[in-house]
């Protein structure tokens, strides 16, 4: 899908081509008075027809999946190509991250897209509305590109401080448990080794998203052009790279927090299977003196006295109780059990 964005005053307005024909066609004073063009999923006919209007070369999907620097961040024919990773939503309820390539030229932006994250329908959301102070006379294609990763910088913080809440959520239910409720199960370690899961590599993604990010604002700083130039533009730069590196040291202190919790509860693990070996193996020393007593009048011997005795099987059973009770006593006083 190709979507056409122009400057109409304070705002910026999608270009309607609900009318036009199938190629394609635009009028020549829009695609030039044009501030931002989005290609979602891009066929080869709207790739051939951006390619007309801005007179650059679109990069192909397998172009946009190359992590070398090189690749990711190059100029070519007097545009800055620019790759960076965004977390999105799949149709399968998952978030993952796919690359998105942004064209820079003096004053279109372009950008690439095979997902659907939800920063580019919020800044367009936020863009079409008036007085927002967003796009004026001076917006160019870094003002755009800057707007956009604004808008995911702050999705990305809201999901960190969703992530943090469930983490501590977690955490409550391993540290304050309790006294008067029941060991905590294998359904529930398993249940909560899942979520734990889950949530770190939620945070991983989320980690390399705004390192990718990080990176192409260094980049840009790095690439000064009259568009940096600008005081309001320097700032906002420093701002977005501040922003960058504080979300990816809070998600680091997050993993550090997932790791600590995954050591606690398999330290629990490892004490609930200790206390049931513990169980089983006084078990079995308490039934060693009865079993060992029950064997020797299990014996086929001809002169065992006791055998035709009235008292002698009340007494094998005395015996084996007492022969119980003594080990379980022993324990119980070196505090074992």
């Amino acid at each position: 899908m190709l979507t056409v964005y122009y400057r109409n005053g304070d705002t910026l307005t999608p270009y309607d081509r609900a009318h036009t024909d199938p190629a394609l066609t635009v009028p020549a004073d829009l695609s030039q008075n044009a501030l931002w063009i989005d290609l979602l999923n891009p066929t080869s006919e709207e790739e051939a027809q951006v390619e007309q209007w801005a007179s650059i070369p679109i990069p192909t999907r397998e172009d946009m999946g190359e992590i070398e620097e090189s690749n990711r961040f190059y100029s070519e024919n007097g545009a800055q190509y620019l790759t960076a990773p965004f977390l999105h939503l799949t149709t399968d309820d998952h978030r993952i991250v796919s690359p998105v390539t942004f064209i820079m030229t003096d004053k279109l932006l372009i950008s690439v897209r095979y997902a659907e994250p939800k920063s580019f329908a919020i800044y367009a959301s936020r863009t079409a509305k008036s007085g927002n102070g967003l796009i004026n006379s001076r917006s160019n294609s870094l003002c755009i590109l800057l707007g956009i990763i604004e808008a995911n910088t702050s999705r990305l913080a809201d999901f960190i401080e969703g992530v943090s809440e469930k983490i501590d959520t977690a955490l409550h239910r391993v540290y304050r448990r309790p006294n008067n409720t029941r060991p905590m199960s294998t359904h529930d370690f398993r249940e909560i080794l899942n979520e734990i899961g889950a949530h770190g590599t939620f945070l991983s993604r989320m980690r390399e998203s705004l390192a990718g990010i990080r990176r192409l604002l260094v980049y840009i700083t790095a690439n000064s052009s009259p568009k940096t130039q600008a005081k309001d533009t320097r700032s906002s730069l420093k701002t977005l790279e501040r922003d960058a590196q504080s979300l990816e040291n809070y998600v680091d202190f997050l993993n550090n927090k997932i790791n600590f919790l995954l050591d606690t509860i398999v330290g629990l693990i490892s004490v609930e299977q200790n206390a049931i070996i513990k169980i089983f193996s006084v078990a079995a020393v308490g039934f060693m003196p009865p079993t060992l007593i029950a064997s020797i009048y299990g014996m086929n011997f001809s002169f065992m006295p006791e055998l035709t005795e009235q008292w002698g099987y009340p007494a094998a059973l005395g015996l084996m109780v007492i022969s119980a009770l003594i080990p379980l006593y022993f324990f119980r006083k070196k505090g074992w059990l």
